[in-house]
């Protein structure tokens, strides 16, 4: 079973990963500080680490602070695990270059993309190895045969 450690203050995002993921063989654990992220790493390695920047409600925090996504990446430095893959997700592209930098520097494999972009679904269920969960929206082909059949009844 892959276990994902996943840090956000934004439920929205929290819950659209948990729903991505349903149904999968997979462990999730949410934390919304970088103290329980720091705490997690501390306590096991993870397959996928998912790390947004700024934290509290704020948006382009200095990555200077203690309570950003950045500490998480200081502490790393002195205290490396073996973790597998992490994705940067923060919307702050000074701080999400930084984060990249320095766990790529680290020798971890790295991937930076905003949260909820294409690439960053396809990253995780190419790093986890899974297909991602089935959605009840009809596919663009479905909605025009049935628009087309609507057009044949006039």
């Amino acid at each position: 079973m892959k276990t994902i450690l996943f840090l956000d203050d934004d439920e929205r995002r929290t819950s659209e990963i948990r729903s991505r993921l349903i149904g999968e063989a997979l462990t999730l654990i949410t934390v919304e500080t970088a103290l329980e992220c720091i705490e997690r790493l501390g306590e096991r390695d993870y397959d996928l680490v998912m790390l947004d920047h700024d934290l509290g409600g704020e948006i382009f925090v200095d990555s200077s602070r203690e309570d950003t996504g950045m500490e998480v990446v200081r502490w790393l430095r002195e205290n490396r695990g073996a973790h597998g893959a992490f994705i940067v997700h923060t919307m702050n592209p000074v701080a999400a270059a930084g984060m990249y930098f320095d766990l790529t520097a680290q020798g971890y494999t790295v991937l930076q993309t905003p949260f909820g972009s294409p690439e960053f679904f396809a990253a995780v269920f190419e790093i986890l190895g899974v297909k991602p969960a089935q959605t009840s929206r009809p596919t663009l082909k479905e909605r025009l045969r049935k628009y087309g059949r609507g057009l044949r009844r006039r």
